[in-house]
Protein backbone atom coordinates (compact mmCIF):
# COMPACT_ATOMS: atom_id res chain seq x y z
CA UNK A 1 0.00 0.00 0.00
CA UNK A 2 1.25 3.38 -1.03
CA UNK A 3 2.74 5.89 1.93
CA UNK A 4 1.74 9.19 3.16
CA UNK A 5 3.43 11.74 5.72
CA UNK A 6 1.69 12.67 8.64
CA UNK A 7 2.30 15.68 9.90
CA UNK A 8 1.59 16.91 13.65
CA UNK A 9 1.29 20.71 13.73
CA UNK A 10 1.54 21.24 17.44
CA UNK A 11 4.81 19.60 18.11
CA UNK A 12 6.84 21.04 15.25
CA UNK A 13 9.83 22.58 16.69
CA UNK A 14 11.18 23.78 13.51
CA UNK A 15 14.72 22.84 14.59
CA UNK A 16 15.12 21.43 10.98
CA UNK A 17 16.58 17.87 11.76
CA UNK A 18 14.63 16.89 9.34
CA UNK A 19 16.64 18.89 6.74
CA UNK A 20 20.06 17.71 7.94
CA UNK A 21 19.34 14.02 7.83
CA UNK A 22 17.48 14.79 4.46
CA UNK A 23 20.80 15.89 3.08
CA UNK A 24 23.06 12.99 5.21
CA UNK A 25 21.03 10.79 3.85
CA UNK A 26 20.92 11.81 0.23
CA UNK A 27 25.26 12.41 -0.12
CA UNK A 28 26.04 12.49 -3.66
CA UNK A 29 22.88 13.26 -5.34
CA UNK A 30 21.43 16.26 -3.53
CA UNK A 31 23.14 19.47 -4.09
CA UNK A 32 19.89 21.41 -2.49
CA UNK A 33 17.63 21.11 0.09
CA UNK A 34 14.74 18.93 -0.50
CA UNK A 35 12.82 19.54 2.34
CA UNK A 36 12.24 23.02 3.82
CA UNK A 37 10.45 24.36 7.23
CA UNK A 38 8.31 27.33 6.59
CA UNK A 39 7.46 29.99 10.13
CA UNK A 40 3.52 30.93 9.97
CA UNK A 41 3.53 34.24 12.11
CA UNK A 42 7.18 34.79 12.34
CA UNK A 43 6.86 38.49 14.05
CA UNK A 44 4.99 36.16 17.02
CA UNK A 45 1.88 37.94 16.81
CA UNK A 46 -0.17 37.04 20.08
CA UNK A 47 -3.47 37.13 18.58
CA UNK A 48 -2.78 34.37 15.83
CA UNK A 49 -1.24 31.41 15.80
CA UNK A 50 2.09 30.31 15.87
CA UNK A 51 4.09 26.88 14.12
CA UNK A 52 6.56 25.95 11.61
CA UNK A 53 5.70 23.50 8.72
CA UNK A 54 7.89 21.02 7.32
CA UNK A 55 7.97 20.12 3.65
CA UNK A 56 9.16 18.26 0.57
CA UNK A 57 7.33 15.97 -1.90
CA UNK A 58 4.24 14.95 -1.20
CA UNK A 59 4.11 12.11 -3.70
CA UNK A 60 0.61 13.14 -4.87
CA UNK A 61 -1.51 10.57 -6.33
CA UNK A 62 -2.01 12.87 -8.86
CA UNK A 63 1.45 14.54 -9.64
CA UNK A 64 1.26 17.74 -11.67
CA UNK A 65 5.64 17.38 -12.38
CA UNK A 66 4.63 13.50 -14.28
CA UNK A 67 1.83 14.95 -15.88
CA UNK A 68 3.51 17.89 -17.30
CA UNK A 69 7.06 16.58 -17.82
CA UNK A 70 7.59 16.82 -21.49
CA UNK A 71 10.92 14.36 -21.38
CA UNK A 72 8.61 11.50 -19.00
CA UNK A 73 11.87 11.55 -16.26
CA UNK A 74 9.15 11.18 -13.84
CA UNK A 75 7.80 7.94 -12.57
CA UNK A 76 5.39 7.21 -9.36
CA UNK A 77 6.01 3.58 -7.55
CA UNK A 78 3.56 1.40 -7.39
CA UNK A 79 4.57 -0.18 -3.73
CA UNK A 80 5.92 3.16 -2.14
CA UNK A 81 4.03 5.48 -4.38
CA UNK A 82 6.97 7.48 -4.38
CA UNK A 83 7.32 9.94 -7.21
CA UNK A 84 11.03 9.92 -8.43
CA UNK A 85 12.68 11.82 -11.20
CA UNK A 86 15.50 10.17 -13.36
CA UNK A 87 18.06 12.70 -13.83
CA UNK A 88 19.74 11.34 -17.01
CA UNK A 89 16.30 11.54 -18.34
CA UNK A 90 15.76 15.36 -17.06
CA UNK A 91 16.17 18.25 -20.00
CA UNK A 92 16.20 20.87 -17.38
CA UNK A 93 13.47 22.60 -18.79
CA UNK A 94 12.00 23.67 -14.95
CA UNK A 95 8.28 23.59 -16.00
CA UNK A 96 7.48 21.06 -13.35
CA UNK A 97 8.37 23.27 -11.12
CA UNK A 98 6.00 26.07 -12.69
CA UNK A 99 3.18 23.06 -12.05
CA UNK A 100 4.17 22.21 -8.21
CA UNK A 101 2.76 24.10 -5.44
CA UNK A 102 4.61 22.10 -3.05
CA UNK A 103 8.03 23.51 -4.20
CA UNK A 104 9.34 20.25 -4.58
CA UNK A 105 11.22 20.12 -7.84
CA UNK A 106 14.26 22.07 -7.54
CA UNK A 107 16.44 23.08 -10.17
CA UNK A 108 19.96 22.47 -10.03
CA UNK A 109 22.28 25.02 -11.48
CA UNK A 110 25.22 23.23 -11.63
CA UNK A 111 24.22 19.87 -13.00
CA UNK A 112 21.23 21.49 -15.31
CA UNK A 113 18.76 18.80 -14.05
CA UNK A 114 16.30 18.79 -11.71
CA UNK A 115 16.17 16.86 -8.35
CA UNK A 116 13.82 16.48 -5.52
CA UNK A 117 12.70 14.04 -2.61
CA UNK A 118 12.34 10.45 -3.41
CA UNK A 119 10.08 9.57 -0.06
CA UNK A 120 13.87 7.59 0.73
CA UNK A 121 12.28 4.57 -1.54
CA UNK A 122 15.29 2.70 -0.89
CA UNK A 123 14.97 2.91 3.23
CA UNK A 124 11.41 2.42 2.46
CA UNK A 125 12.20 -1.07 0.22
CA UNK A 126 14.22 -2.37 3.22
CA UNK A 127 11.55 -1.56 5.75
CA UNK A 128 12.66 1.52 7.03
CA UNK A 129 11.64 4.95 7.88
CA UNK A 130 12.57 7.96 5.23
CA UNK A 131 15.39 9.87 7.05
CA UNK A 132 13.63 13.02 7.89
CA UNK A 133 11.04 10.64 9.70
CA UNK A 134 13.53 9.16 11.86
CA UNK A 135 15.79 12.06 12.57
CA UNK A 136 12.57 14.02 13.78
CA UNK A 137 12.99 14.62 17.65
CA UNK A 138 9.60 14.94 18.68
CA UNK A 139 7.85 12.66 16.70
CA UNK A 140 5.89 15.95 14.38
CA UNK A 141 6.98 13.74 11.66
CA UNK A 142 5.78 10.33 10.68
CA UNK A 143 4.81 7.94 7.77
CA UNK A 144 1.30 6.33 7.39
CA UNK A 145 -0.63 4.70 5.36
CA UNK A 146 -1.79 6.31 2.40
CA UNK A 147 -5.83 7.41 2.92
CA UNK A 148 -7.28 7.34 -1.15
CA UNK A 149 -10.11 8.83 -0.01
CA UNK A 150 -8.99 11.45 2.78
CA UNK A 151 -9.23 14.92 2.15
CA UNK A 152 -5.78 17.12 3.15
CA UNK A 153 -7.04 19.32 5.50
CA UNK A 154 -6.73 23.35 4.99
CA UNK A 155 -3.47 24.43 6.61
CA UNK A 156 -1.96 27.91 6.23
CA UNK A 157 0.96 28.00 3.45
CA UNK A 158 -0.41 24.24 1.77
CA UNK A 159 -2.12 25.04 -0.77
CA UNK A 160 -5.41 22.98 -2.08
CA UNK A 161 -5.05 21.54 -5.32
CA UNK A 162 -6.53 17.96 -6.54
CA UNK A 163 -3.23 16.38 -6.51
CA UNK A 164 -4.03 14.43 -4.17
CA UNK A 165 -0.59 15.10 -1.92
CA UNK A 166 0.30 12.14 0.39
CA UNK A 167 0.14 14.07 3.59
CA UNK A 168 -1.96 14.20 6.63
CA UNK A 169 -2.10 16.78 8.86
CA UNK A 170 -3.12 16.87 12.89
CA UNK A 171 -4.28 19.79 12.80
CA UNK A 172 -3.32 22.74 15.54
CA UNK A 173 -5.15 22.97 18.96
CA UNK A 174 -7.74 25.53 18.98
CA UNK A 175 -6.35 28.40 20.98
CA UNK A 176 -2.83 27.56 20.10
CA UNK A 177 -1.62 31.28 19.63
CA UNK A 178 1.18 33.46 20.82
CA UNK A 179 1.37 33.65 25.01
CA UNK A 180 -0.50 36.95 25.42
CA UNK A 181 2.77 38.07 27.43
CA UNK A 182 4.04 38.69 24.18
CA UNK A 183 4.18 42.22 23.07
CA UNK A 184 2.28 42.90 19.44
CA UNK A 185 5.23 43.21 17.01
CA UNK A 186 5.46 46.83 15.32
CA UNK A 187 3.71 48.07 12.22
CA UNK A 188 7.04 48.20 10.59
CA UNK A 189 8.63 44.91 12.18
CA UNK A 190 5.67 43.15 10.15
CA UNK A 191 5.81 45.36 6.97
CA UNK A 192 9.10 44.38 6.92
CA UNK A 193 7.99 40.59 7.05
CA UNK A 194 6.34 41.06 3.56
CA UNK A 195 9.04 43.51 1.87
CA UNK A 196 12.06 41.40 3.34
CA UNK A 197 13.96 39.54 0.34
CA UNK A 198 14.84 37.28 2.64
CA UNK A 199 10.98 35.53 3.14
CA UNK A 200 9.59 36.97 -0.72
CA UNK A 201 10.05 34.01 -3.07
CA UNK A 202 12.21 34.51 -5.99
CA UNK A 203 9.68 34.54 -8.75
CA UNK A 204 9.92 31.23 -11.19
CA UNK A 205 9.15 32.72 -14.22
CA UNK A 206 10.85 36.20 -14.99
CA UNK A 207 11.11 37.97 -18.29
CA UNK A 208 15.18 37.88 -17.90
CA UNK A 209 14.86 34.03 -17.77
CA UNK A 210 11.88 33.91 -20.59
CA UNK A 211 13.67 36.27 -23.14
CA UNK A 212 13.88 33.48 -25.88
CA UNK A 213 10.73 31.99 -25.20
CA UNK A 214 9.44 35.15 -25.94
CA UNK A 215 10.98 36.00 -28.73
CA UNK A 216 10.10 32.39 -30.00
CA UNK A 217 6.33 32.62 -28.92
CA UNK A 218 6.42 36.06 -30.92
CA UNK A 219 7.87 34.28 -34.21
CA UNK A 220 5.60 31.73 -34.08
CA UNK A 221 3.10 33.71 -34.20
CA UNK A 222 3.65 35.42 -36.93
CA UNK A 223 4.77 32.80 -38.72
CA UNK A 224 1.78 30.57 -38.64
CA UNK A 225 -0.02 34.50 -39.86
CA UNK A 226 2.45 34.87 -42.35
CA UNK A 227 1.79 31.45 -43.88
CA UNK A 228 -2.21 31.96 -43.70
CA UNK A 229 -1.88 35.23 -45.51
CA UNK A 230 0.36 33.70 -48.38
CA UNK A 231 -1.87 30.63 -49.02
CA UNK A 232 -2.99 31.94 -52.50
CA UNK A 233 0.47 32.93 -53.96
CA UNK A 234 2.46 30.88 -51.60
CA UNK A 235 5.42 31.79 -54.50
CA UNK A 236 5.61 34.98 -52.82
CA UNK A 237 7.22 33.84 -49.68
CA UNK A 238 10.54 32.84 -49.79
CA UNK A 239 10.95 29.30 -48.07
CA UNK A 240 14.53 29.55 -46.88
CA UNK A 241 13.84 32.67 -45.29
CA UNK A 242 10.87 31.40 -43.79
CA UNK A 243 11.75 27.95 -42.74
CA UNK A 244 15.42 29.95 -41.43
CA UNK A 245 13.50 31.81 -38.96
CA UNK A 246 11.19 28.90 -37.87
CA UNK A 247 14.45 27.04 -37.39
CA UNK A 248 15.59 30.01 -35.28
CA UNK A 249 12.91 29.80 -33.01
CA UNK A 250 13.18 26.04 -32.21
CA UNK A 251 16.62 26.99 -31.32
CA UNK A 252 15.14 29.99 -29.19
CA UNK A 253 13.14 27.34 -27.67
CA UNK A 254 16.05 25.62 -26.50
CA UNK A 255 18.45 28.39 -24.65
CA UNK A 256 16.52 27.98 -21.22
CA UNK A 257 17.34 24.14 -21.15
CA UNK A 258 19.79 22.97 -18.61
CA UNK A 259 20.10 19.84 -21.39
CA UNK A 260 20.35 21.28 -24.76
CA UNK A 261 21.49 17.91 -25.62
CA UNK A 262 18.65 16.31 -24.88
CA UNK A 263 16.20 18.39 -26.46
CA UNK A 264 14.82 15.47 -28.75
CA UNK A 265 13.31 14.24 -25.77
CA UNK A 266 10.77 17.47 -25.43
CA UNK A 267 7.77 15.36 -27.52
CA UNK A 268 8.06 12.27 -25.39
CA UNK A 269 5.01 12.82 -23.18
CA UNK A 270 2.62 14.02 -26.22
CA UNK A 271 -0.41 11.94 -24.05
CA UNK A 272 -0.31 14.34 -20.63
CA UNK A 273 2.18 17.22 -21.73
CA UNK A 274 1.14 20.46 -24.12
CA UNK A 275 4.84 21.66 -23.90
CA UNK A 276 5.57 17.86 -25.66
CA UNK A 277 2.47 18.90 -27.62
CA UNK A 278 3.78 22.54 -28.80
CA UNK A 279 7.16 21.26 -29.76
CA UNK A 280 5.55 18.44 -31.92
CA UNK A 281 2.84 20.72 -33.51
CA UNK A 282 5.15 23.41 -34.11
CA UNK A 283 7.56 20.78 -35.92
CA UNK A 284 4.53 19.56 -37.58
CA UNK A 285 4.07 23.07 -38.88
CA UNK A 286 7.45 23.68 -40.40
CA UNK A 287 8.15 20.26 -42.16
CA UNK A 288 4.33 20.94 -43.97
CA UNK A 289 5.19 24.36 -44.82
CA UNK A 290 8.54 22.86 -46.14
CA UNK A 291 6.67 20.88 -48.44
CA UNK A 292 3.75 23.51 -49.40
CA UNK A 293 6.55 26.04 -50.48
CA UNK A 294 9.38 23.66 -51.77
CA UNK A 295 7.55 21.03 -53.28
CA UNK A 296 3.81 21.50 -53.29
CA UNK A 297 3.15 24.80 -54.36
CA UNK A 298 0.29 24.19 -55.84
CA UNK A 299 -1.27 21.45 -53.72
CA UNK A 300 -3.42 24.35 -51.53
CA UNK A 301 -4.48 21.16 -49.05
CA UNK A 302 -0.95 20.73 -47.89
CA UNK A 303 -0.89 24.74 -47.37
CA UNK A 304 -4.29 24.86 -45.37
CA UNK A 305 -3.11 21.43 -43.05
CA UNK A 306 0.31 23.52 -42.32
CA UNK A 307 -1.78 26.60 -41.39
CA UNK A 308 -4.53 24.55 -38.70
CA UNK A 309 -1.73 22.65 -37.69
CA UNK A 310 0.28 25.79 -37.08
CA UNK A 311 -2.81 27.29 -34.88
CA UNK A 312 -2.55 24.19 -32.84
CA UNK A 313 0.91 25.11 -31.86
CA UNK A 314 -0.11 28.71 -30.67
CA UNK A 315 -2.91 27.00 -28.78
CA UNK A 316 -0.64 24.57 -27.27
CA UNK A 317 1.73 27.43 -26.35
CA UNK A 318 -1.09 29.21 -24.65
CA UNK A 319 -2.12 25.66 -22.54
CA UNK A 320 1.74 25.78 -20.99
CA UNK A 321 1.24 29.04 -19.42
CA UNK A 322 -2.16 28.49 -18.14
CA UNK A 323 -0.81 27.25 -14.51
CA UNK A 324 1.29 30.62 -13.90
CA UNK A 325 -1.60 33.58 -15.31
CA UNK A 326 -3.79 35.24 -12.52
CA UNK A 327 -6.29 37.16 -14.33
CA UNK A 328 -9.54 37.23 -12.37
CA UNK A 329 -12.15 34.97 -13.33
CA UNK A 330 -11.72 35.44 -17.04
CA UNK A 331 -7.94 34.53 -17.00
CA UNK A 332 -7.56 34.75 -20.91
CA UNK A 333 -4.45 37.19 -21.33
CA UNK A 334 -4.59 39.79 -24.46
CA UNK A 335 -1.02 38.34 -25.21
CA UNK A 336 -2.26 35.12 -25.58
CA UNK A 337 -0.30 33.74 -29.03
CA UNK A 338 -3.32 32.08 -30.47
CA UNK A 339 -4.98 35.53 -30.50
CA UNK A 340 -1.97 37.35 -31.65
CA UNK A 341 -1.88 34.66 -34.66
CA UNK A 342 -5.65 35.81 -35.57
CA UNK A 343 -4.64 39.10 -35.12
CA UNK A 344 -1.68 39.66 -37.06
CA UNK A 345 -3.47 37.62 -39.60
CA UNK A 346 -6.01 40.74 -39.82
CA UNK A 347 -3.10 43.10 -40.07
CA UNK A 348 -1.28 41.48 -42.55
CA UNK A 349 -4.73 41.08 -44.95
CA UNK A 350 -5.94 44.41 -44.12
CA UNK A 351 -8.81 42.29 -43.18
CA UNK A 352 -11.45 45.41 -41.53
CA UNK A 353 -13.21 42.49 -39.20
CA UNK A 354 -10.69 40.33 -38.44
CA UNK A 355 -9.34 43.87 -37.16
CA UNK A 356 -11.54 44.84 -35.36
CA UNK A 357 -12.82 41.45 -33.93
CA UNK A 358 -9.36 40.79 -32.61
CA UNK A 359 -8.36 43.76 -31.91
CA UNK A 360 -11.43 44.51 -29.67
CA UNK A 361 -10.99 41.59 -28.07
CA UNK A 362 -7.57 42.07 -27.09
CA UNK A 363 -8.17 45.88 -25.82
CA UNK A 364 -11.14 44.91 -23.54
CA UNK A 365 -9.25 41.73 -22.55
CA UNK A 366 -6.00 44.30 -21.95
CA UNK A 367 -8.42 47.27 -20.34
CA UNK A 368 -9.99 44.68 -18.26
CA UNK A 369 -6.31 42.89 -17.20
CA UNK A 370 -5.17 46.30 -16.03
CA UNK A 371 -8.75 47.30 -14.13
CA UNK A 372 -8.00 43.64 -12.16
CA UNK A 373 -5.02 44.77 -11.33
CA UNK A 374 -6.21 48.01 -10.00
CA UNK A 375 -8.46 46.33 -7.62
CA UNK A 376 -6.04 43.84 -6.58
CA UNK A 377 -3.08 46.20 -5.88
CA UNK A 378 -0.94 44.75 -8.17
CA UNK A 379 1.66 46.67 -10.57
CA UNK A 380 -0.42 48.58 -13.11
CA UNK A 381 2.68 49.57 -15.07
CA UNK A 382 1.50 52.96 -16.59
CA UNK A 383 4.16 53.97 -18.54
CA UNK A 384 4.12 50.22 -20.41
CA UNK A 385 0.75 50.35 -20.48
CA UNK A 386 0.53 53.53 -22.01
CA UNK A 387 3.24 52.68 -24.85
CA UNK A 388 1.35 49.17 -25.39
CA UNK A 389 -1.75 50.96 -25.92
CA UNK A 390 0.19 53.78 -28.40
CA UNK A 391 1.79 51.09 -30.49
CA UNK A 392 -0.65 48.12 -30.25
CA UNK A 393 -3.80 50.20 -30.83
CA UNK A 394 -3.95 53.60 -31.57
CA UNK A 395 -1.03 54.13 -34.21
CA UNK A 396 -2.30 51.84 -36.61
CA UNK A 397 -6.06 52.58 -36.05
CA UNK A 398 -4.70 56.31 -37.29
CA UNK A 399 -2.72 54.87 -40.31
CA UNK A 400 -5.50 52.88 -41.11
CA UNK A 401 -8.03 55.73 -40.60
CA UNK A 402 -5.51 57.46 -42.86
CA UNK A 403 -6.01 55.60 -45.79
CA UNK A 404 -9.07 53.16 -45.02
CA UNK A 405 -9.23 50.72 -48.16
CA UNK A 406 -5.45 49.73 -49.25
CA UNK A 407 -3.13 51.80 -46.64
CA UNK A 408 -0.92 50.41 -48.97
CA UNK A 409 1.40 53.72 -48.15
CA UNK A 410 1.32 52.74 -44.28
CA UNK A 411 1.50 48.93 -44.75
CA UNK A 412 5.04 48.81 -43.44
CA UNK A 413 4.37 51.23 -40.37
CA UNK A 414 1.32 49.35 -39.58
CA UNK A 415 3.07 46.09 -39.30
CA UNK A 416 5.53 47.20 -37.28
CA UNK A 417 3.58 49.57 -34.80
CA UNK A 418 1.87 46.61 -34.67
CA UNK A 419 4.17 43.92 -33.84
CA UNK A 420 5.94 46.32 -31.12
CA UNK A 421 2.86 46.76 -29.39
CA UNK A 422 2.37 43.03 -29.05
CA UNK A 423 5.90 42.70 -28.51
CA UNK A 424 5.21 44.87 -25.12
CA UNK A 425 2.12 42.78 -24.31
CA UNK A 426 3.94 39.70 -24.80
CA UNK A 427 6.72 41.52 -21.88
CA UNK A 428 4.10 42.16 -19.40
CA UNK A 429 2.88 38.83 -20.11
CA UNK A 430 6.23 37.25 -18.44
CA UNK A 431 6.24 39.92 -16.13
CA UNK A 432 3.02 38.76 -15.09
CA UNK A 433 3.33 35.18 -14.49
CA UNK A 434 2.53 33.79 -11.08
CA UNK A 435 3.87 30.89 -9.52
CA UNK A 436 2.64 29.79 -6.14
CA UNK A 437 5.28 28.23 -3.27
CA UNK A 438 4.67 27.10 0.47
CA UNK A 439 6.79 30.42 0.82
CA UNK A 440 3.90 33.00 -1.17
CA UNK A 441 0.94 31.10 0.44
CA UNK A 442 2.19 31.05 3.79
CA UNK A 443 3.00 35.07 3.42
CA UNK A 444 -0.51 35.11 1.90
CA UNK A 445 -2.46 33.11 4.53
CA UNK A 446 -0.43 35.29 6.99
CA UNK A 447 -2.12 38.17 5.16
CA UNK A 448 -4.87 37.24 5.10
CA UNK A 449 -5.50 36.21 8.65
CA UNK A 450 -4.28 39.56 10.02
CA UNK A 451 -6.87 41.46 7.55
CA UNK A 452 -9.65 39.20 9.08
CA UNK A 453 -8.47 39.85 12.56
CA UNK A 454 -8.18 43.80 11.58
CA UNK A 455 -4.80 43.79 12.49
CA UNK A 456 -2.08 46.54 11.74
CA UNK A 457 -0.32 45.17 8.71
Amino acid sequence: MNKSFIFDLNRCTGCGACIVACSIENTGKQDLNWRQVYVFNETRHPDLSLFSLSMACNHCASPACLKNCPASAYAKDPGTGAVTIDASRCLGCKYCTWVCPYDAPRFNEVRGVIEKCDFCIRRQENGEAPACVCACPTNALRVGDYDETGETQTIAGFTKTGLRPAIRFKELRKGRQVPEATAPPSKESVAKLFESSQHIPVPKITLKAEWALLLFTTLAALLVSWLTVMLPTPMGINPYIFLGAGLLGLALSTVHLGKKERAFRAIFNLKSSWLSREILFFSLFLGLSAAYLIFFPGVRDVGRAAVAIGFISLFCIDRIYQVAMKVGPLNFHSAHTFFNGLYFTGILTVNESIIEWMGGLKLFLYLYRKFHFMRTGRKMRPLVSFLRLGFGFLAPLYLLIEEPVTPINNYGYIIISVIIGEVIDRTEYYAEMDIITPRKQMLLDLEAAMSRNNLDQ
